[in-house]
């Protein structure tokens, strides 16, 4: 049975839609229970627990500017939540790393990262999730066109 009007733009935008409700419920409830902002919880959950990173590497990980990132990490920085100091292997670059506070943030936030997943994904079964996983690994962007003569 095929759906009138359920083509690839109808999904991607259903795909959108959820998306974006899963980040408003996140968003809300890690600043109700963390003080955090989903952005701050990206970057925190990006910093290894155990060892520094530095901005660059970090940068690859999360979609933020390089300017962003300074300002958001000069904010957590201010609420003692991470250090970041020179790389003592390249001095131009700069580490970051979680305080203990930072940490013990990582940890409960990321719990409550995956209680609301888990709650988002609950009517699905295991054989749902495998099959939306083996669709979702199928959808391949086209690389991007030429931009013409120049």
């Amino acid at each position: 049975m095929e759906l009138a009007g359920c083509g690839p733009i109808t999904v991607w935008r259903r795909m959108l839609e959820k998306h974006a409700d899963l980040v408003d419920t996140l968003e809300a409830k890690l600043r109700a229970d963390h003080g955090l902002t989903a952005t701050e919880f990206d970057v925190l959950i990006n910093i290894p627990s155990t060892t520094t990173i530095r901005h660059r590497e970090l940068l690859h990980q999360i979609v933020l500017s390089r300017s962003a990132l300074s300002r958001l990490l000069g904010r957590l920085e201010t609420r003692g939540l991470v250090t970041q100091t020179s790389d003592s292997t390249d001095q131009r670059g700069v580490c970051v790393e979680l305080t203990p506070d930072g940490l013990r943030l990582k940890r409960e936030s990321a719990r409550t990262n995956a209680d609301i997943v888990r709650t988002a994904f609950a009517g699905l079964t295991e054989e749902n999730l495998s099959v939306l996983l083996d669709l979702v690994d199928q959808i391949q962007p086209s690389p991007a066109e030429p931009s013409g003569p120049r």
